[in-house]
């Protein structure tokens, strides 16, 4: 049997071993702590999305047109708060079909005002009813057509 004395070929394997596990470690240390930069354009269409859906999804279900026409502002307030997500804030004001009449004598309004004031983002999204139907005397949907426009203005705080 040879002598094996030059060992030269085993530390290479064990140095290279360690190299490898250094780098790993830095990496998943630096990766931990990095965050990608938010795009303005991507803020926006989220932030819309969001807020056209809640509208959609809550007019679906016939929650949102008995909300405003009934003027149950502190109720709006509240389910738009519920189907947003916690770090959304908006502010919705609704107007008559001119768009120079707003409805309610509280705004409906969710976050502090200076995130408004100090947002870099501030998506808006105009949402359309058309009226509410009413019952006639002989038990018909008769159509009544009163529009309302409101208009979501969210932002992340």
């Amino acid at each position: 049997m040879k002598n094996l004395k030059n060992r030269n070929g085993q530390m290479r394997v064990i140095e290279t071993l360690l190299a490898s596990f250094i780098i790993v470690a830095a990496l998943s240390f630096v990766s931990i702590f990095a965050q990608s930069p938010s795009s303005p354009g991507y803020e926006m269409t989220d932030l819309e999305k969001t807020g056209y859906s809640a509208l959609h999804d809550l007019d679906q279900h016939g929650i949102l047109a008995p909300f405003v026409y009934q003027s149950k502002w502190h109720d709006l307030r509240t389910i738009l708060k519920m189907t947003m997500p916690n770090e959304v804030y908006f502010n919705l004001t609704i107007y008559d079909s001119t768009r120079s009449q707003y409805y309610g004598d509280s705004q409906i309004f969710y976050g502090d005002e200076d995130t408004f004031s100090d947002a870099k983002n501030i998506a808006s999204v105009t949402y359309c009813l058309v009226g509410i139907p009413k019952l006639n005397p002989t038990g018909l949907n008769e159509a009544n057509y009163d529009p309302r426009i409101l208009v979501l203005e969210l932002t992340r705080g």
